[in-house]
């Protein structure tokens, strides 16, 4: 099978003989999965990393990169463009009997989110935290600023401050599957899971094929102890991902939970063949060998 690859453009693992991504049909450059470095558009989202006891050993899941939100969310997320005009003062008399301002807050604050994004690729991370909170002071009802800012926020391990920005981003831009998918996950992150779901749900109704969405909706459930619903997300998020090795395993976890030991193996089994030499292979089968012995033995 061909070695995976990173869509520079969406950040989704694709096969490395496709020509075009099949998410957002661009065209791909041979970079190994394994090796790719963050995409700028680090603002759009991640499965959430954690790791998890089973049975002994412990299940990591590793973050990965995600699509960014579909077209209309894309373009909602656009910065503001200023108009520009010569001598450029900050007034300029149309008359003798009238002035126009010139309103520059949205050429500030789209210079700041080059500045941030800039910091944030060079290791930055307060000076790209001072930038994007420059650019949300300067132009308040930017989704694209309030977002950022969130995210680096979120970066820096200030997940609660970061959730009244991601909300007002949503509201600034309702029909946004990445804001409304980072505010989810901003809940996730301070185990606000009432809140996480909900948001998690919003987000699927927006970009309803996203297998990230439905993953993480699977984890809020089962960490706020729906066990069944999480069990049906983890279902959905298969479907759309059958490839997702890291689904199986969260999935066999989910099935245990529910009293479902035989469906657990088979999700197990499913993931070993997915993943035959990952370093956490001999311990699954290990687990697999104790849930397969019969009863009181």
């Amino acid at each position: 099978m061909a070695r995976a690859v990173i869509c520079a453009a969406c950040g989704a693992k694709v096969r490395g003989d496709r020509e075009r991504c099949p998410r957002c049909r661009e065209r791909l450059v041979a970079r190994p999965a394994a090796a790719a470095a963050p995409s700028n558009r680090w603002v759009t989202t991640g499965i959430v990393a954690g790791c998890m006891v089973l049975g002994g050993f412990t299940v990591v899941l590793w973050t990965s990169s995600r699509p960014a939100a579909p077209a209309r969310a894309a373009q909602a997320a656009a910065p503001v463009r200023a108009t520009t005009q010569r001598p450029a003062p900050a007034r300029v008399a149309a008359d003798a009997s009238s002035l126009t301002t010139i309103d520059a807050s949205p050429a500030i604050a789209a210079s700041g989110l080059v500045t941030g994004e800039r910091s944030y690729d060079s290791g930055n991370l307060d000076g790209a935290l001072r930038a994007f909170q420059a650019a949300v002071d300067a132009n308040p009802n930017d989704p694209r600023a309030l977002n950022d800012l969130g995210q680096m926020l979120i970066r820096v391990g200030r997940a609660q401050e970061a959730i009244p920005y991601f909300q007002r981003a949503a509201q600034a831009a309702p029909d946004s599957w990445a804001y409304q998918f980072n505010l989810a996950r901003a809940h996730a992150q301070v185990k606000d899971w009432k809140a996480a779901i909900a948001g998690y749900q919003q987000a699927s109704q927006l970009f309803p094929t996203d297998y990230a969405t439905q993953y993480n909706l699977a984890k809020a459930l089962q960490a706020g102890g729906d066990v069944k619903g999480a069990v049906t997300a983890f279902e959905k998020a298969i479907q759309l991902a059958p490839g997702e090795s890291d689904f199986q395993l969260s999935y066999g976890l989910a099935l245990e939970a529910a009293a479902r030991p035989q469906d657990a193996v088979a999700a197990y089994r499913k993931y070993l063949e997915l993943e035959p030499s990952s370093p956490q292979a001999e311990k699954v089968k290990g687990h697999v060998t104790e849930l397969e012995k019969p009863a009181g033995s």
